[in-house]
């Protein structure tokens, strides 16, 4: 007797720059689907091993894993692990793979590979792109204007099945239709979203876009120069920090912020690029997220906290400079925070470093 068919399993493929929002998009559109009873799950990854969205996705009780100490390319048998082990354990109707923001080449080193081994998982890229960070590149003011992290960034556009400018909000009427004309004259057979991630019919039709999507038989790897790839990637600082904060009133989170405006305060006077800054500050009853990219503050205002006097902080900064150079700037802020506001801030670890030259272990061009 023949047996049942097996539905395919989606695997959307998450890329993008750092801070272009792909991780509000994916948990807002996980919420969307576990309240209509879908089943999900996320992978999270990054070049370092203490995540802030791997530990976020859990507050948010979403299913899921992490491939960490460097990007899917590069850890493909961790990948092809977790989405083998999720779809045996929990059956997810849809998986959400978010790749580590300096990542690239997804087409050749993953979506192609799966294609071979794993036809039973149907794979779709979105690339997400922060709309205020892409029309300051088109008008030269981008912040990072040198040319292996800008590389890096136009290539991940050119791959993506499906483009999502993102943060839509944070352009005028004017900008934003003067965006839509470059990017439709730059990517003219390209599926391409306009969206706000906090808005939920933008989501839904994210969604709609993704699921119904049917991905080229043959596509495109791109042709990409590994040298200056990994020149791109090397120009970044990663730095990933757990601290405490004791306080002697029931003041800590707010002395979590403040550390966080001083954070981020700093790496501006600096005049250093950031990637993306974020914090998880976790009292014990709450976790708070607050995030900062190159457009600024993200929207996760935090206005409602209970008091406490102990948190604990965990620290995820990528920020154009060296990691010497951020490690020192993220120690001053604590230490001058400390002394401001009579707490002790303890280091639980850290860990600073440039990325390594990447080395994905399949690339499949034809």
């Amino acid at each position: 007797m023949e047996g049942k068919k097996v539905p395919a399993v989606n695997i959307f493929l998450v890329g993008g720059f750092l801070g272009s929002g792909k991780t509000t998009a994916i948990s807002n559109a996980c919420k969307l689907l576990m309240a209509e009873g879908k089943r999900v799950a996320v992978i999270t990854n990054d070049q370092g091993n203490q995540q802030v969205d791997t530990n976020y996705m859990r507050q948010l009780n979403i299913p899921g894993a992490e491939v960490a100490d460097g990007c899917f390319c590069c850890n493909y048998t961790s990948l092809e692990k977790n989405i083998t082990a999720l779809t045996a354990t929990l059956s997810p109707e849809s998986i959400f793979a978010e790749s580590v923001g300096s990542c690239t080449d997804l087409v050749a080193t993953i979506a192609k590979p799966f294609a071979i081994f794993h036809p039973e998982f149907r794979v779709v890229i979105s690339v997400f792109a922060d709309a205020a960070l892409i029309y300051s590149v088109i008008k030269g003011t981008a912040s990072f204007i040198n040319e292996p992290v800008r590389y890096i960034y136009q290539k991940q556009l050119e791959e993506a099945d499906v483009l999502i400018i993102n943060k839509t909000d944070l352009l005028s009427s004017a900008e934003l239709n003067e965006l839509r004309q470059v990017i439709h004259e730059s990517y003219p057979s390209g599926t391409i979203l306009y969206q706000d991630s906090l808005n939920r019919m933008d989501i839904i039709n994210w969604l709609d876009t993704i699921n119904g999507y049917t991905a080229k038989r043959s596509r495109m790897s791109l042709e990409l120069d590994y040298d200056i790839y990994g020149a791109g990637e090397a120009e970044l600082a990663w730095l990933d920090k757990k601290i405490n904060i004791h306080a002697v009133k029931p003041v800590a989170m707010q002395i979590a912020l403040q550390l966080a405006a001083l954070i981020y305060a700093k790496i501006k006077e600096a005049g250093y690029a950031i990637g993306h800054v974020k914090l998880l500050v976790d009292d014990g009853y709450q976790v708070k997220k607050i995030s900062y990219t190159t457009s600024g503050r993200g929207k996760d205002i935090v206005e409602d906290y209970f008091p406490a006097k102990e948190v604990s902080v965990l620290i995820n900064a990528r920020v154009r400079t060296t990691s010497s150079l951020l490690l020192d700037l993220v120690d001053q802020a604590i230490r001058e925070t400390g002394i401001s506001t009579g707490s002790r801030i303890i280091t639980e670890s850290e860990n600073s470093f440039q990325p390594g030259y990447p080395k994905p272990l399949h690339r499949i061009l034809v």
